[in-house]
């Protein structure tokens, strides 16, 4: 049964606006306050097999994964199983390989490690989780690293979850699933079981081209700008080129059934919110992150570093990222100041927000790409809609 409690009526309303923006599809909504959950809503209906949104109804997260497993690798380091400032090496040693020795924990959880692609002949390759972090481990970085956030889209995952499976013992997916899924009841996988199938909903999107060359004259460093296009490249191979939707091996069972903790995360919207209330304040007596690490995993933790420049006319500026959580910048604002989370790709949204102790989460089938600058339509609805029931009296 659908949940609205009083005053989130404007939230639900922008739902249902928001979901008929992109086309057809479906799609849900959840928000948590205080622990508590105040709106769950779902809809719509999945073009391609005719089947409606339902309760139980998943889909991938993409990038949203990385807020997850930011959180996992964070409970290590709350229990001080590891520290911020270690070098990856000291767990992993082969990592030290092509003079990565002095790179630390808190350079990979705030994208300034320098690896932002993987050394494989094929992307698909990286449903082999031995392949690709003995890739990473032998590769040198790209440029030098920490002066510069730089996204990790796909290696951020293995980075993170090798880290952890090398302190912890238990690979990223068996961490989540005992660690906070089961605790929680959450619908939450790195790693799609079987049995989950018939509850899947396809991600859609339009066909994706190759990017063409960077322009090297955007920053003072060029191999900065040509690892970014390397990566970009590097990951057309699991988008749609042609064909028919949900043809696309980012919605195959191989990929789903693979553990890719930095966009294989198959789940939904009350699962994100419920896992963003229990970093903030305990669900059922379950509180995942301190709240003194939480605090500084919601600020700013790049200070010093840049963002290179995202397209011509743009110069670089200076980056702004949490401990594995996007924080409120310009391309993800949030709640504002005090929210930390992720975006996934096509406009995925989940985030916790300190001041107001609320947790929001966004997934739909239909995948957004709006022009660099601009928020996901769905965004531009659903956002203010938060904001004005979050500062109701």
């Amino acid at each position: 049964m659908q949940l609205v409690a009083p005053g989130w009526e404007p939230l639900a309303d922008a739902f249902g606006t928001a979901l008929d923006l992109t086309g057809p599809g479906g799609g849900a909504l959840a928000v948590y306050q205080d622990g508590e959950p105040v709106l769950d809503v779902w809809g719509g209906t999945d073009p391609l097999a005719g089947r409606p949104w339902e309760p139980d109804s998943v889909t991938l997260a993409f990038s949203a994964a990385k807020g997850v497993a930011a959180a996992c690798l964070l409970r290590l380091i709350d229990r001080g199983a590891l520290g911020l400032d270690d070098p990856v090496a000291a767990c992993w040693p082969e990592f030290a390989a092509a003079g990565k020795a002095a790179t630390t924990v808190r350079d990979v959880l705030t994208h300034r490690a320098g690896l932002p692609w993987i050394d494989l002949d094929t992307i698909l390759a990286a449903t082999d989780w031995d392949r690709a972090v003995t890739a990473l481990a032998a590769q040198p970085a790209a440029y030098p690293a920490r002066d510069h956030v730089v996204y990790h889209a796909l290696s951020y995952g293995f980075l993170v979850g090798e880290i952890l499976r090398r302190t912890d013992g238990r690979p990223i997916g068996d961490f989540l699933a005992e660690e906070i899924a089961a605790p929680l009841g959450l619908q939450l996988w790195l790693g799609q079981p079987p049995e989950v199938e018939p509850r899947y909903r396809p991600s859609l999107m339009t066909p994706v081209t190759e990017p063409g060359p960077p322009d090297l004259t955007l920053a003072t460093d060029p191999r900065v700008l040509q690892a970014m296009h390397r990566s970009a490249d590097q990951l057309t191979d699991v988008f749609r080129r042609d064909g028919a939707q949900g043809t696309e091996p980012f919605n195959s069972r191989r990929f789903r059934s693979a553990v890719l903790p930095a966009g294989g995360l198959v789940t939904d919207a009350r699962s994100l919110a419920r896992f963003y209330a229990a970093c903030m304040d305990p669900v059922d007596g379950v509180r995942l992150l301190s709240p003194d690490l939480l605090a500084r995993a919601a600020g700013n933790q790049a200070i010093g570093a840049v963002l290179p420049a995202a397209g011509p006319g743009l110069a670089e500026q200076p980056a702004v990222w949490g401990l594995g959580f996007e924080v409120s910048h310009e391309p993800n604002p949030m709640l504002g100041p005090g929210s930390f989370g992720h975006s996934g790709m096509g406009g995925r949204l989940a985030f916790g927000h300190l001041p107001t102790r609320t947790a929001f989460a966004f997934i739909s089938q239909q995948m957004a790409f709006p022009p660099v600058g601009t928020l996901d339509p769905r965004w531009q609805v659903l956002l203010p809609a938060l904001r004005r029931c979050v500062d109701a009296p």
